[in-house]
């Protein structure tokens, strides 16, 4: 198997978390599921093998992604088949969706498309054209070419919305949602609405988002495990309000989820 992660560029590093490379994955399990993390992604997926996405708790497909498809936030889990030989994934930060999509990026919350339907016809030809380059730095390469040209200047409110989320983000246990509102400059109505256009979901969402993955990253490698010390460090005051919000983003509950991890924290194979 080969997996290669780009070293970001710092003039796209405001927007990207990842551009991710590998071929030749042969998983012993034919689903993973996607835990959410507040970002978005563009997918391809080079060999023609098509991806599909299933009923939440069941082996339903709902629905089939083919070449090259857009993932909006996921408030949720998503389940999809793992079955690929070759795939790209551009992963973007929370906030980078406005300046990629030039539009509100709640359009595409909890949803799946192709990826023409946000980018029209040119996207395809990236994918033709990342298809046709053998090697891995020339596609790297290539798709940093097309996000110059893709992404637009950042706006008033881009900076008004990354300072929301770095804030969130800095201080999931401590910060007051309606505090930050006020120091904005904003009503609450008006912050959520603004929040929603550029990250796809509300402030509150998207803590809930935040205080989940500090959970995901503190058991990350651990031999030993105290879920009450650690839902209490992540600001959670009682044992039944921490396992709610951990079976709604993941589908299982903390001691599975251990079992049950492998290589990445927001990615478990479904067996």
């Amino acid at each position: 198997m080969i997996f290669k992660s780009h070293i970001i560029p710092s003039h796209l590093s405001k927007y990207l978390v990842d551009i991710i490379y590998h071929r030749d994955f042969q998983p012993a399990h034919n689903k993973d599921r996607y835990l959410p993390d507040g970002t978005i992604n563009i997918v391809f997926e080079f060999t023609g093998t098509p991806k599909y996405i299933y009923k939440k708790g069941t082996d339903e497909k709902i629905q089939e992604c083919r070449d090259v498809w857009f993932s909006g936030v996921q408030k949720n889990f998503l389940t999809i088949s793992s079955e690929s030989e070759e795939m790209m994934v551009i992963v973007f930060k929370p906030g980078a969706g406005f300046p990629l999509i030039h539009k509100s990026v709640s359009e595409y919350t909890d949803k799946v498309i192709q990826a023409e339907g946000v980018f029209g016809p040119n996207i395809k030809q990236l994918f033709e054209t990342l298809k046709e380059s053998e090697k891995t730095e020339e596609k790297f390469k290539i798709a940093e070419n097309w996000l110059e040209e893709q992404l637009s200047e950042d706006d008033f409110y881009t900076n008004i919305i990354q300072y929301a989320i770095d804030a969130i983000e800095n201080s999931p246990t401590q910060i007051n949602l309606s505090e930050l509102s006020d120091k904005l400059g904003y009503s609450q109505k008006q912050f959520i609405q603004l929040f929603k256009k550029y990250v796809g979901i509300t402030p509150k969402q998207f803590h809930r988002i935040v205080r989940f993955n500090e959970i995901l990253t503190a058991v990350e490698n651990k031999e030993e495990i105290s879920w009450t010390i650690i839902a209490a460090d992540c600001g959670y005051f009682d044992q039944a309000h921490f396992i709610k919000d951990f079976q709604s983003f993941s589908g299982i509950n903390p001691k599975k989820y251990i079992k049950d991890i492998e290589d990445f924290p927001n990615f478990l194979p479904v067996k």
